[in-house]
C-alpha cells in the first residue's frame, strides 16, 4: 500500500498541472474548442493612453476603421496599398473570441480579394502597420480619417494626427 500512494499522488499531481496548463492556453486564445481552436480570432476591450477602451486583437494591438468604409452595407474600400498600410483583420475558421464585446456587434464582409474580414457594428477592422508594439495607436487620426474603434464599433476621435498613409 506504502508504494501505490505517491504514485496516486503523482498522478494526481500531474492530471491538476496538466488541467491548469489547458486552462491557461485557453484563456490566451490558444486551444479548446470553445475559446481558440487554431484559427480563432481574439477581439478586446483595452484601455490604450490618451484614447480610452479601444479594440485590440489578440496581440494587444489597436484595431482601426477607415470612414471611407460603409457599415450598411459592409463594404471595404481598403485595398491594394491601402491594405499594405492598413492590414485588414480577416475572420479566421470559427467565431472569434471576444472580451468586452458584445458577440451581436461581430460580423463579417466579403473583401474583393475574396478573404473574409472581420466587422465590428458593420465597420470593417484594420490593424497598422506603423503600431509595431501592444497598446500603440500610432495610426488615430490619420489623414483624418482612420480611426480606432471603440468597443461599440463607434470611433474615438481623440488624439488624432495629420499626414501618412490615409489613403
Amino acid at each position: 500500500m506504502n508504494r501505490i500512494r505517491p504514485v496516486v499522488v503523482s498522478a494526481v499531481a500531474l492530471a491538476a498541472v496538466a488541467t491548469l496548463s489547458a486552462c491557461s492556453e485557453m484563456a490566451s486564445g490558444a486551444q479548446g474548442p470553445e475559446h481558440g481552436q487554431p484559427g480563432h480570432k481574439m477581439l478586446s476591450a483595452t484601455t490604450v493612453n490618451g484614447l480610452g477602451a479601444v479594440v485590440t486583437d489578440a496581440d494587444g494591438k489597436t484595431l482601426y476603421r477607415f470612414d471611407k468604409d460603409i457599415a450598411q452595407p459592409p463594404t471595404s474600400n481598403c485595398d491594394g496599398e491601402c491594405a499594405t498600410a492598413w492590414p485588414p483583420v480577416l475572420a479566421g475558421v470559427a467565431t472569434p473570441m471576444l472580451k468586452g464585446i458584445q458577440e451581436t456587434q461581430v460580423g463579417t464582409v466579403a473583401r474583393k480579394d475574396g478573404s473574409t474580414q472581420l466587422t465590428l457594428n458593420g465597420w470593417p477592422l484594420y490593424e497598422f502597420s506603423g503600431d509595431k508594439a501592444p497598446g500603440e495607436a500610432n495610426g488615430q487620426g490619420v489623414n483624418g480619417t482612420w480611426f480606432a474603434v471603440a468597443p461599440d464599433g463607434s470611433k474615438i476621435t481623440a488624439g488624432g494626427k495629420t499626414g501618412g498613409s490615409g489613403y
